[in-house]
């Protein structure tokens, strides 16, 4: 008898949460949505022509067959996003979120979301993930997210104190997806002169404002003026990420390695358009004061394309080429083994193959490169490195060992 009537809560459960699973949209609700985005671009939108563009395209029948909320905000933030070019904006479907930003919350409320909130970006260090120094002086920065300087400050300090002596820098933004525009002022202040440096022209259409954003006159620590400064990417980084590396691109101080980045440059907010929606709106364009323009829809271009994987292992190879004057071979030789030691031969190739192609006729260069190709498994072209370190010296015995060795391979 208890199993029966445990059976009857549950169906009757079922039964009861069945309309609210199949909530439908309906052509009321679609049309009141089109409309309300529609008033907010002609009001709100970074160009006015984009925005007339747009909303001729969410005017069709195309939604008439949609009943579900998700695949209405999916399809509707597609279209304005295929003809805006621009992956800022975007219909949210979001009930819950909207219902809490709805309620008045107590202050002390307040205090304990953001202690909590500032609790879990220090669990993350603000983003500073990985701060080393590699081998020939090369510093390296790891780095998630740019955080708000309020609280990522030290941060960002120790970590530009910790890089401050080295010949050249990398800052990995491979899976950067943003953040605010004080850490960029910040970082971009260690490698600009004292005097402020224009990084960005801002314009808001519907207030007809113009605002500007300049490093710091004064940084804690030393500045890396004359550094090189090396910025990794891939097709995920964006927005604030892509703003530090499109500003410093264009101003001369940094060399972009790796992706072209994903394409979102204007500041954007969420507007509420009823119960259970709201868009996400760009309001301000960002434009470069060298090139007038921004980076939205297209993404920032590298300085040197290659794939995400190997962005890290060709800047590091550039930044060793221009600032090691003296035995470069055996530093290219040391970081080889190095790579070879932690079982990244794909990466202690390329650095032999580097060192083989810079100093052709030492010996050591080709047997170094023939030893990870070994590691590689790769035969063919371990022996035929070997047979050239062989060629410049005849009289090696571990060469000569090691010829026999592969030979002896099947």
């Amino acid at each position: 008898m208890k199993v029966q009537i445990i059976t009857l809560i549950l169906v009757f459960a079922s039964v009861i949460s069945l309309p609210a699973q199949n909530k439908q949209i309906t052509k009321k609700e679609k049309e009141e949505i089109i409309s309300k985005i529609s008033a907010n671009l002609l009001e709100t939108y970074i160009d006015l022509d984009t925005a007339k563009k747009i909303i001729s395209s969410i005017k069709s029948n195309r939604y008439n067959t949609v009943t579900d909320y998700d695949m209405f905000a999916e399809i509707v933030t597609q279209d304005l996003q295929d003809v805006g070019r621009d992956l800022h904006l975007k219909l949210n479907y979001e009930p819950k979120k909207i219902a809490r930003s709805k309620r008045l919350i107590p202050e002390v409320t307040k205090r304990k979301r953001k202690k909590m909130m500032t609790s879990k970006m220090a669990e993350v260090n603000y983003g500073f993930t990985e701060v080393k120094i590699l081998k020939g002086n090369i510093g390296y920065l790891n780095l998630h997210m740019f955080a708000d300087t309020t609280y990522a400050k030290d941060a960002a300090t120790s970590a530009m104190t910790f890089l401050r002596n080295t010949n050249a820098v990398i800052i990995d933004l491979r899976i950067n997806g943003g953040g605010v525009p004080s850490m960029i002022q910040l970082l971009s202040s260690y490698f600009t002169d004292a005097k402020p440096v224009l990084l960005s022209n801002f314009y808001e259409r519907k207030t007809n404002t113009k605002s500007q954003l300049f490093t710091f006159e004064t940084i804690d620590g030393k500045r890396m003026t004359n550094t090189p400064l090396y910025i990794l990417t891939s097709k995920n980084t964006f927005s604030a990420a892509e703003a530090f590396t499109y500003t410093l691109k264009h101003l001369n101080k940094a060399v972009v390695v790796g992706q072209i980045t994903k394409g979102g440059a204007n500041r954007t907010k969420k507007i509420n358009l009823n119960d259970d929606f709201s868009i996400s709106m760009p309001y301000i364009k960002a434009i470069h004061p060298v090139t007038k323009t921004n980076w939205e829809g297209k993404g920032v271009l590298p300085t040197i394309k290659t794939s995400e994987k190997d962005a890290f292992i060709i800047a590091y190879i550039d930044a060793i080429n221009k600032t090691v004057i003296q035995n470069k071979n055996k530093v290219f030789n040391s970081i080889g083994y190095e790579f070879l030691h932690e079982k990244s031969i794909d990466n202690a190739i390329k650095v032999f193959q580097e060192n083989a192609k810079l100093h052709p006729n030492e010996a050591n260069s080709w047997d170094s490169l023939g030893e990870a190709y070994f590691y590689k498994h790769d035969k063919e072209l371990s022996l035929k490195a070997y047979k050239k370190a062989l060629e410049l010296a005849p009289n090696s015995p571990s060469i000569k060992k090691m010829i026999k060795k592969l030979k002896a391979l099947k």
